[in-house]
């Protein structure tokens, strides 16, 4: 009895202590963000060209792809900035519509003319439509080819987008695919937030503090809560009669979570 009394004070003396240790130290969360231009897009198309025969369908993608890259060299963007993916070429089929399956039923008779009845005694000659080797019901598949190049370019300057979009429409491009934007330097970024964000929470447990009529102590424990640096996300513009395109600016986060001892 006596074993099982002291083990109980220890564990009272023990939460006692805790609850002294909880009531000296302040908790606070620091929230800080920083606004950035993307300085970094990546815009790709997609040459696509059908045809009956591959090889005259590979001159046209050809062209068209020369067009492009010329077009790209003019305003501006390096030739190393621009990649140009391998052809690729597939063959498509169609296929028309099953044709409907039926028979005909023909008498025989001794004179060997022909009468079409539904006379079951007669004599009769059954023929399915799909075997009709020469119905014009029952036509082959089709097949062409589809040939496609995928063009990317990498640039900086965001002024010439615009410029790029009506070249590309210009030269019959059959796909664009949304504008692909970055910061480039947002690691650097996101550490003068994070800086922002330590200073965040001093300030709210030195407030907590001088509320309460204490001082601020030093930290027990520190903790990085969140990060929120976007590194790429899609931009789609908008045009009336012309391109007219613009970004917007991105916020980059961070949060910590910090413990401060205090003295009364």
């Amino acid at each position: 009895m006596k074993v099982i009394f002291i083990v109980v004070i220890t564990l009272f003396s023990s939460f006692i202590s805790a609850q002294q240790t909880m009531s000296n130290v302040i908790e606070v969360i620091g929230k800080a963000s920083i606004k950035a231009q993307p300085d970094h897009f990546i815009f790709s198309v997609i040459i696509t060209e059908r045809g009956r025969i591959a090889s005259k369908t590979k001159v046209i993608v050809d062209q068209k792809s020369r067009l492009l890259i010329d077009s790209y060299l003019t305003t501006g963007i390096a030739k190393n900035a621009i990649e140009s993916s391998r052809l690729q070429l597939s063959p498509r089929y169609e296929k028309r519509t099953n044709t409907p399956s039926f028979e005909i039923h023909q008498r025989v008779n001794n004179h060997g003319k022909s009468q079409i009845t539904s006379n079951t005694n007669n004599s009769k000659v059954v023929v399915n439509s799909q075997d009709l080797s020469n119905s014009d019901l029952n036509e082959q598949q089709k097949i062409y080819f589809e040939v496609s190049r995928t063009i990317t370019v990498t640039f900086h300057d965001f002024e010439i987008y615009d410029q790029l979009l009506d070249n590309v429409v210009k030269i019959g491009v059959n796909r664009i695919t949304p504008l692909q934007t970055a910061i480039e330097n947002n690691e650097t970024l996101y550490q003068q937030a994070l800086i922002k964000a330590l200073k965040n929470a001093k300030d709210k447990a030195q407030a907590i503090a001088h509320k309460i009529g204490a001082k601020l102590g030093v930290i027990t424990q520190l903790k990085e809560a969140a990060y929120h640096a976007p590194r790429a996300y899609a931009m789609v513009s908008n045009s009336r009669e012309s391109f007219s395109s613009q970004t917007t600016e991105k916020n980059i986060t961070a949060q910590v979570s910090v413990t401060f001892t205090i003295k009364h």
